[in-house]
């Protein structure tokens, strides 16, 4: 028996922003390449960045982010802290995304959830989306980080996903 009322969705949290940002030009842009069906498939963790290298190139230039490495990082040091671990200094979206490959696992955000998250956002919104999260986890504003990252790619899928935004209010909360 549950109790009336329950319910097993994953809790999505809804922020409400002081300066909200006219411009979501890193989701219409991804979306759009994604319904020409540009976005590449991309393997994941088993395959070496030598196979990748060729397609995120051409991924990378296809398209301007608002959203850039050096702000991704600024907005989420823990992560940035733990990718440094890993592989140095992050200076490019490939680089991002192997780091962020390697902390999917240490919060608990399952292989097949990076794989439907990577085929639904991209590469790159992937990397963005998991680095939100582990800073957000890291702080204790995210209990299930695989619940909020599938959260995530639905609000995606809705149309309703702007991860540029959330980097802007963490941006903003950090320098206030």
């Amino acid at each position: 028996m549950s109790p009336r009322g329950a319910a097993d969705d994953p809790h999505i949290l809804t922020t409400n922003e002081l300066n909200p940002v006219n411009r979501n030009g890193f989701e219409t842009k991804h979306a759009a390449s994604a319904e020409a069906g540009n976005q590449p498939d991309v393997p994941v963790e088993g395959s070496s960045l030598e196979d990748l290298e060729g397609e995120w190139s051409s991924h990378y230039r296809s398209r301007s982010s608002v959203v850039d490495v050096p702000m991704l990082m600024a907005a989420c040091p823990e992560f940035g802290e733990m990718a440094r671990g890993f592989d140095g200094d992050i200076r490019d979206w490939p680089g991002v995304h192997r780091a962020a490959a390697k902390v999917r696992p240490m919060i608990a955000i399952s292989e097949h959830a990076w794989n439907v998250a990577q085929k639904a956002l991209g590469p790159e919104m992937a990397a963005a989306a998991i680095a939100l999260i582990y800073d957000k986890h890291a702080v204790g504003e995210v209990s299930s980080p695989g619940g909020y990252l599938r959260g995530m790619v639905q609000k995606a899928q809705d149309g309703e996903l702007h991860i540029d935004r959330s980097i802007y209010g963490r941006l903003s909360g950090l320098q206030a």
